[in-house]
């Protein structure tokens, strides 16, 4: 007899399928592109011993373990070690970001906006929106990760298998349905997407950090972590599908779990209650700047706080970084304790440099959300109480675009501080804090040109306005992978962060910094001129 729970969930399935088939296709378009595509261009990369022995030093040391993940396995090592090195984490990260978007929408997002309701009103079962939710996904990463595996069949990398090509891909894919388990679970706990999306990023923040910490302390304990289970395939070396068969049974006990919380609660509740609000409003709501803020309160905290905690996490492994020479006594005895000690802050501005693409990127996010809410307000309605009050469009742009760059300010400036304050707390002779400081700076201009952007699509063409994240996305691609994969200098100059001198290495370009503020002003121009004058939800 069927479960009346799940009646039609396959009829759902179907039709969450053609839905969001084009979100679908442009994840796994853009995904399996990208995967195949780096796999084919090591081979041209990383073409000789010499090469490869040259990366695998690199990838080795404190810093690139911390970023990637530690390198399994032992020498001689060949090119498709060298791929699995640098891939595995990156690809496992926006895994992570394709699938907490898509399952939480389709679940709680669906709740939020009265369709669940509409839906089960019909005849359907109480678990069959979930369960065809996690279908999708299932179906979705299943399909990603055969298409991975097949691109490096073809790719044809030195030192492949077909064993280990079928690890990595549907490895990952198994990864994917993981972290889609992770956040069908935090919607059911909680009750409104924005929550179970904060939420889902914040247990996806602590495993990372987690990982990172044990990479470089003691990776036996990164088996501890679920994330960290993807760096155990041991990919073209032992092809270890153990950590593959954990992430799904790991997947099945969150599923279980979310359906079984989804059975016993009612549309629209969660484990987690919302704190009710006061029964008057305070004097400080009496416009949108103070409005937006109460509404994004804890998303900006949760930010702040948590690129603070990375950077403190990242500065505490300085003086694992720094003492590279130090273990070296030929090296100090032949340039002097002086000397090494400039050296080693060489190297840890050097690290920093590269972590600033990083936390700019981060530090992006939360501005854009709170950007595109004149976007997602529109849509839901929510912001029809304010267009039907004596506010004007151009007061309601400023307070949200100002916010969004506060906000950004902020969270870039919190992580500055996080680095500061761990290398405080692990090195003697902490790095000046006129470093951080410094690099900053120099990242505010091309901050603020991502966002000026963000600003104008939602003023001329709101429904564009999810290519913000798409661009974000690329400019940490080119910036984070740019010099491993030997991409050309002009892929990176399609975002502003390309025209960033390597600070704190390097000085700050003073003129970059002005053509930048200037470009910046005249999109929010054009977005305020297009936000004005144009209809609302168009």
């Amino acid at each position: 007899m069927e479960n009346r729970n799940f009646h039609q969930t396959w009829f759902l399935t179907r039709f969450s399928l053609k839905r969001d088939w084009l979100k679908l296709a442009l994840w796994s378009v853009t995904l399996i592109v990208l995967f195949a595509a780096v796999a084919a261009k090591f081979t041209t990369i990383y073409d000789s011993q010499a090469s490869i022995d040259e990366i695998v030093k690199t990838l080795k040391s404190p810093s690139m373990v911390s970023l990637f993940g530690k390198l399994s396995g032992s020498g001689p090592y060949t090119t498709a070690d060298v791929f699995a090195g640098e891939m595995t984490v990156f690809m496992a990260m926006i895994a992570a970001v394709m699938n907490f978007s898509i399952i939480i929408k389709n679940t709680r997002g669906e709740e939020d906006s009265g369709l669940l309701e509409i839906i089960q009103s019909h005849s359907v079962g109480k678990l069959s929106n979930l369960a065809s939710s996690l279908i999708e996904l299932l179906i979705i990463n299943l399909v990603i990760g055969i298409f991975y595996s097949l691109g490096l069949q073809f790719a044809g990398l030195s030192g492949t298998d077909t064993n280990g090509n079928f690890l990595l891909g549907l490895g990952l894919g198994a990864a994917g349905f993981m972290f889609a388990s992770i956040a069908a679970l935090m919607a059911q706990l909680v009750d409104n997407s924005r929550f179970a999306m904060i939420l889902s990023y914040i247990i996806f923040g602590i495993m990372y950090i987690a990982r990172m910490s044990t990479d470089i302390s003691n990776p036996n304990l990164t088996w501890l972590i679920p994330f960290g289970w993807v760096e155990k395939f041991s990919t073209y070396q032992d092809n270890n599908w153990l950590p593959v068969f954990l992430m799904l049974g790991l997947s099945l006990i969150l599923c279980i779990t979310a359906l079984w919380i989804n059975n016993h609660r009612d549309i629209g509740s969660g484990i987690i209650a919302t704190k009710p609000g006061r029964a008057t409003a305070s004097v400080f709501l009496r416009g949108p700047l103070s409005l937006f803020f109460r509404l994004h309160r804890t998303s900006i905290i949760v930010w702040i706080i948590g690129l603070m905690i990375l950077g403190f996490t990242y500065g505490s492994i300085f003086n694992t970084i720094g003492d590279i020479l130090k273990t070296n006594p030929t090296m100090a005895q032949l340039i002097g304790a002086s000397a090494v000690h400039k050296a080693n802050v060489v190297i840890i501005k050097h690290f920093v440099a590269i972590l600033m693409i990083v936390f700019a990127c981060l530090a992006l996010f939360p501005g854009i959300q709170i950007i595109n809410y004149l976007k997602t307000g529109e849509s839901k309605g929510y912001l029809e109480l304010i267009h039907s009050k004596p506010v004007s469009r151009s007061y309601l742009f400023t307070s949200i675009l100002l916010l969004g760059i506060a906000t950004s300010v902020a969270t870039l400036f919190a992580s500055m501080m996080g680095l500061y304050l761990g290398g405080m707390s692990v090195m003697k002779h902490p790095v000046e804090m006129s470093v951080f400081l410094n690099s900053f700076a120099a990242y505010l201009s091309a901050l603020l040109v991502v966002l000026a952007i963000s600003g104008c699509i939602v003023g001329l063409i709101p429904r564009f306005s999810s290519f913000s994240y798409l661009y974000i996305g690329f400019a940490l691609f080119s910036g984070y992978f740019g010099k491993l994969i030997d991409l050309p200098k002009w892929v990176a100059k399609l975002t502003p962060f390309g025209y960033i001198p390597d600070v704190p290495v390097g000085k700050i370009d003073p003129g970059t910094m002005w053509w930048q503020l200037g470009i910046t002003f005249v999109l929010i121009v054009v977005g305020y001129i297009g936000y004005s004058c144009r209809d609302l939800k168009s």
